[in-house]
C-alpha cells in the first residue's frame, strides 16, 4: 500500500489515530525522504484553503502583501494529507479534483500554470457516501480519493492494541520527561476495561496524565483517571439521534473544535434539530458544572463578548433561567 504511490482515504472515528497512518505511509514509502505536510480541511475557509494549498500572487486579497507558495509547492515530491476532508468546501473540493486530474494548478490571483508532483492522502470522520447522498460531497472527487480505502476500527473494538500502543505512548513520554515509567498489571487491567470514547487520543491523554501524577517508576491503578464523559452512561450512542450529539460533543471535547463550527452553524443551517443541541449543552453542563466553565469547554471564546453572545444562544435554548 505504501509502496503503491496511490491516493488514499483513511476513514474511522475522531480520535483512532488516522493522522499517524497517514505519516506511516509517507515513511514506508518511495517518498520519506521529502516532505509530508498536514492541512486541516476544517479549520479553514474557502479563500484560505485555497491559499493554503495552491498558494497566492501578491495583491490576490487584502493583507496579500507579497507571493507565497502554497503546501503544494512546499511538498514537492512528498505528501500532503488533507484531514478532515469530509469538512472541505464543495468550492475547494472542485479546485481539489482539478488538480488531482491534471497535476496542475494556479496560485490565488494568478494565471500561471504550475506543477507539482505530491501524493494526496485524506482522512476524515465522516461518511462520505452519506455526505454524497446530501449533496455534500462531490462523486468524482470521491472517486479520486478512494483508491485505497483504509478503515481504523474504534478503540474499544480492538482492545489487543491497547498493550502496544500504550508501551509506545509511554516510552516517548518517558524520554521527554526524563523518567522511564512502566504499567502496573493492575493499571493496564483497569486500560483494559474501558470502553475508549476518545480512542487512541484519550488512551494518549490518560497515560501523559498518569505519568506525571507520581515520580515512581510503576504506575498504579490510582494514577489512572478517566473524563466524565468516558464513564457517564448518557454518553453512549443508543440510536441515531443520540449518535449525532454524541458525535458532535466529541468533536468539541476531545478534537478541540468550537462549538460555533461544530453545533451553531449546522443549527443555523437546519442540520441539527433544536432538541440535539440541547441536548449537547447539557451534556456539557454535567462536565463543567457552570456556563463560564463549559464556554470553556466548549471553545466558545475568551472575551466578553464572547461570553455574551454564548449565554444568548442558552438563553436561545432556554437553558438559563
Amino acid at each position: 500500500m505504501a509502496l503503491c504511490d496511490l491516493p488514499v482515504l483513511i476513514t474511522g472515528e475522531t480520535g483512532v489515530g488516522k493522522s499517524l497512518v497517514a505519516e506511516l505511509i509517507h515513511q514506508s514509502g518511495p517518498r520519506a525522504s521529502k516532505e509530508f505536510i498536514h492541512i486541516n480541511c476544517s479549520n479553514l475557509s474557502p479563500e484560505l484553503f485555497e491559499s493554503e494549498l495552491f498558494g497566492h500572487e501578491r495583491g490576490a486579497f487584502t493583507g496579500a502583501v507579497e507571493r507565497k507558495k502554497g503546501k503544494l509547492e512546499l511538498a514537492e515530491g512528498g505528501t500532503v494529507f488533507l484531514d478532515e476532508i469530509g469538512d472541505l468546501h464543495l468550492y475547494n473540493q472542485g479546485k481539489l479534483l482539478l488538480f488531482m486530474d491534471r497535476g496542475i494548478f494556479n496560485r490565488l490571483g494568478g494565471n500561471e500554470d504550475l506543477r507539482a508532483n505530491v501524493r494526496i492522502i485524506a482522512a476524515t470522520n465522516k461518511d462520505l457516501r452519506q455526505e454524497l447522498k446530501k449533496g455534500k460531497f462531490r462523486q468524482d472527487l470521491y472517486f479520486r480519493l478512494c483508491v485505497v480505502e483504509i478503515y481504523i476500527p474504534p478503540l474499544r473494538e480492538r482492545k489487543e492494541d491497547i498493550p502496544i500502543l500504550a508501551e509506545e505512548i509511554l516510552k516517548k513520554g518517558s524520554h521527554r520527561i526524563g523518567n522511564e515509567k512502566v504499567l502496573s498489571s493492575e493499571a493496564l487491567d483497569k486500560l483494559l476495561a474501558h470502553h475508549w470514547p476518545g480512542n487512541v487520543r484519550e488512551l494518549e491523554n490518560v497515560l501523559r496524565r498518569a505519568m506525571v501524577s507520581g515520580d515512581d517508576h510503576k504506575i498504579i491503578t490510582e494514577a489512572i483517571e478517566f473524563y466524565n464523559i468516558a464513564h457517564h452512561p448518557s454518553s453512549e450512542p443508543t440510536d441515531a439521534a443520540s449518535s449525532v450529539v454524541f458525535q458532535k460533543y466529541k468533536e468539541i471535547v476531545e478534537g478541540k473544535k468550537s462549538f460555533w463550527e461544530v453545533v451553531h452553524k449546522p443549527f443555523l443551517r437546519r442540520e441539527l434539530k433544536r432538541e440535539e443541541v440541547v441536548e449537547i449543552i447539557q451534556m456539557g453542563l454535567k462536565e463543567a458544572k457552570t456556563y463560564k466553565k463549559l464556554m470553556k469547554l466548549f471553545n466558545a471564546g475568551k472575551t466578553y463578548k464572547d461570553y455574551k453572545n454564548f449565554m444568548k444562544i442558552i438563553r436561545h435554548h432556554r437553558l438559563s433561567s
